[in-house]
């Protein structure tokens, strides 16, 4: 295990900015195309919502203007996010952004035994599902960030 304070090495650090910018890339074209889906409706998704906290999300659901808001923020805020972490930029924050995001995701559509969905989710999961994943892969970029080395936070903060 490494030493606090250690650094990473060439292939770790290769490997962590590869899976930054893919996750950054994804966020990115997910938000791209709900701007484009005319289809694509943040009240849809969360009136579909089950689990504990499925009331509390259908009641957000019945706002309109609350919902047009909330819309807009999600669509802006993956583009946003995307950006961020493909460029390295304040990745720190938009990955605390993400990991929002999908903590959201996750708590409206829990994977649970027993919840049925009438969308079509991608597969059946018990427990961890693609959100739960990126979950901690938001912590980890928190954690352990690249952009002060390869990103522009290198170049607007210098590198560490």
């Amino acid at each position: 295990m490494a030493k606090s304070g250690s650094t990473l090495t060439g292939m770790q650090l290769s490997v962590m900015v590869v899976l930054r910018v893919a996750i950054g890339w994804l966020l990115l074209y997910e938000g791209i195309g709900r701007t484009m889906n005319s289809n694509w409706s943040l009240t849809s998704y969360l009136s579909g919502s089950r689990g504990f906290l499925a009331e509390h999300f259908k009641s957000l659901a019945t706002h309109t203007n609350l919902m047009y808001v909330f819309g807009a923020i999600s669509e802006w805020g993956l583009i946003l996010i995307g950006m961020g972490l493909v460029f390295g930029l304040f990745s720190r924050f938009f990955s605390l952004a993400g990991l929002v995001f999908v903590l959201i995701g996750y708590l409206s559509h829990p994977p649970f035994f027993g919840l049925n969905y009438t969308s079509i989710v991608q597969g059946s999961y018990l427990i961890v599902n693609e959100l739960f994943i990126l979950f901690f892969l938001f912590l980890m970029f928190i954690l352990f960030p690249t952009s002060h080395l390869v990103g522009l936070d290198r170049l607007i903060f210098g590198k560490k």
